[in-house]
């Protein structure tokens, strides 16, 4: 083998192994969301109560008030490309295993703060 591809090789499975780690983060975090809008925002009466509106998709939640119409501002909760929380365009980070409540908290702050809650 000569060094050339012995190189290529490496790169290779370093990218492979990249690529495999980045998808295991972004599986985390949508995992992460799907909980937290089982758990926490459907069961919500608050938002209910306010026309605030929930819907996960696998990969984002979008709350939105359908009452305010189209001019209405809403708000997004993604999972990043590389498998961070993303709130309206800000990151908040990954999603560790012994920081889930604290992801929790802050998506709870940022609705509230959103929505005026």
């Amino acid at each position: 083998m000569s060094a050339l591809d012995k190189a290529v090789a490496e790169l290779e499975a370093k990218r492979a192994k990249d690529e495999d780690a980045r998808r295991a983060r972004q599986d985390a975090a949508s995992a992460f969301l799907k909980e937290f809008f089982e758990a926490d925002l459907v069961p919500s009466t608050k938002l209910k109560d306010n026309g605030v509106q929930a819907v996960f998709d696998g990969k984002r939640i979008l709350l939105q008030r359908p009452e305010e119409g189209v001019y209405a501002e809403g708000m997004m909760i993604v999972v990043g490309e590389q498998g961070e929380i993303d709130v309206n365009g800000r990151s908040l980070g990954p999603v560790g295993t012994a920081d889930k409540v604290t992801k929790k908290n802050e998506l709870i702050v940022e609705i509230i703060s959103h929505f005026s809650l």
